[in-house]
């Protein structure tokens, strides 16, 4: 249900986006409208619907899709008034076309979008009626305070994205009546919003791949390759795919996640990644906007208009990213690469991260890790999945150099960060609370804590952290059969980790496990 509240947000956002274009569209028919005396007599009041209709409707579906995005006060409301308007919306076409035999093909075309329509609005009723879906839905995470050295500002993000927006727009109209003067066929509707979302997708792939290809050249390996609601990830030392609807609509999404297969003190590796995707989007665009302006009387005639809109968003993208700024919690090329260039503070945390990339292709394991940098990249990053992430790594480092005291006071620090600003990251991160407070403490009351909030979140039973927590909670509540089955399943699964550093470390926990075990069996025996 959250999931489906998440989607129906972004098709609010959608639906603000597409308003707000005809809104501007309509602006230069207005001439027209005085030539032809629209704005007076009977045909005012229609011409004036016309006019003011789309701004009404940016306000509603902008305001449904900001409040339930930011968890207002009042999202609730908004987003059943958008999901009503939405009904409205699709109910008077459908009323024209019940005159329409069922077989004819124009009633499929014209039935087809309204229908989905009708189902967006129908499903937000029942989603948004329900008090509990918003507070779930609400997002827990807060992005950690801005720090000097990072390259951005406040005003200029929020600069950026209204520029972005704006040239987008601005293209968008140009387009249309570009593609008018030359006689260009083009889609209007439903189809034209598919067609736009179709060029997002593939500038985000491109750009993606800009990333991949270079850092693959350059010797990195690829974990992760994300394009929109398409997700590739390698989990156990398999790759895994997996579909996320409510991404469909969350225009630029994409990552590319590279690691090093050897840690050096050159940047340049980093920085050619890094530069590559703007790259690529640049070429791309450039190609594309060739091919839309020299598309008339070519066989790629029919598809000018996806061609414009993918050197059009591909352009804009390329300009953006350039700038150091920081869209919600993660930042933008630019920022990286001014980051780097700077050595800022945040060349710590950078280092970091990649120095847990490389363990999972090279023998580096936790306790090769640098803790100085790491703790300085802690002091840093206070919060969100960055400031909780690099304490867990901190506590793995700990734990391997066998500095147990210290493990489980950064441990108690990971265990703050979370419950204040980072408790929307997967299940499968908890399962190390469930251990540490099952054999280091030990304190059986918060292993049952952890245990129990692990499994709401659904983490995934086919992976090694599952089986360690699942370990941990049988052995401190005293069921020892159990504890032994678990570590069998765990066990089993970590032998089949690739050979690499932290695959080492999770098969020599496991090793440590076996010990305690065999030690408590034995002492009861």
């Amino acid at each position: 249900m959250v999931r489906l509240a998440k989607f129906l947000s972004w098709c609010f956002a959608a639906a603000a986006l597409i308003f707000a274009w005809t809104f501007l569209t309509n602006l230069r028919y207005i001439p027209h409208f005085v030539h032809l005396g629209a704005f007076h007599g009977r045909e005012a009041a229609v011409t004036a619907w016309l006019l003011l209709l789309p701004p009404v409707l940016v306000l509603v579906y902008g305001m449904a899709w900001w409040t339930t995005h930011k968890g207002a006060a009042h999202a609730r409301g908004w987003a059943i008034a958008a999901s009503v308007v939405n009904i409205l919306f699709a109910l008077s076409p459908l009323l024209f076309l019940s005159r329409i035999p069922p077989g004819n093909v124009a009633y499929v075309l014209l039935a087809g979008p309204e229908l989905l329509v009708l189902a967006f609005g129908v499903g937000g009723l029942v989603v948004f009626s329900r008090r509990d879906v918003l507070p779930q839905m609400a997002t827990p995470t807060h992005p950690s305070p801005r720090r000097a050295g990072d390259g951005t500002s406040s005003l200029v993000d929020t600069v950026v994205q209204l520029v972005g927006i704006g040239a987008v727009l601005a293209g968008l109209i140009w387009m249309g009546r570009w593609g008018e003067s030359r006689g260009l066929p083009q889609n209007v509707g439903l189809w034209f919003w598919i067609e736009l979302l179709i060029a997002d997708l593939v500038v985000v792939f491109v750009h993606e791949l800009g990333h991949a290809s270079v850092g693959l050249a350059l010797g990195m390996r690829l974990r992760a390759f994300t394009v929109g609601p398409f997700q590739w990830q390698i989990r156990e030392g398999k790759w895994a795919f997996q579909f996320q609807p409510a991404n469909i609509l969350a225009l630029t999404g994409g990552s590319a996640g590279l690691v090093p297969t050897k840690l050096t003190d050159s940047d340049w590796p980093e920085l050619c990644m890094i530069g590559a995707g703007p790259a690529a989007s640049l070429c791309l665009g450039v190609m594309a906007l060739w091919a839309t302006l020299a598309a008339k009387g070519r066989p790629w005639e029919p598809a000018w208009e996806l061609l414009g809109l993918i050197a059009l968003i591909s352009l804009v993208a390329f300009a953006i990213n350039l700038v150091p700024f920081r869209p919600e919690a993660d930042y933008s090329d630019g920022a990286h690469i001014y980051q780097i260039l700077t050595h800022s503070p945040w060349s710590d945390v950078h280092r970091a991260f990649l120095a847990v990339g490389s363990s999972l292709v090279t023998p580096l394991r936790p306790r090769d890790y640098d803790a100085e940098g790491l703790r300085r990249a802690a002091a840093l990053v206070t919060s969100g999945h960055q400031g909780f992430l690099l304490r867990m790594y901190l506590f793995l480092h700990l734990l391997d150099c066998g500095q147990t005291p210290e493990a489980l006071q950064a441990l108690a620090e990971a265990e703050t960060v979370f419950e204040q600003s980072a408790s929307d990251l997967p299940g499968e991160l908890l399962a190390y609370f469930v251990y540490a407070n099952a054999f280091l403490k030990p304190d059986a009351a918060r292993a049952r804590y952890w245990w129990d909030l692990m499994e709401a979140k659904n983490a995934r039973h086919n992976c090694t952290e599952y089986w360690l927590a699942r370990t941990g909670i049988s052995w401190i509540e005293n069921q020892r059969k159990e504890a032994l089955e678990a570590w069998e399943q765990g066990n089993a699964l970590a032998q089949k980790l690739p050979q690499a550093g932290a695959y080492e470390f999770d098969r020599s926990l496991f090793l440590r496990l076996r010990q305690t075990l065999d030690a408590a069996c034995g002492a009861r025996s």
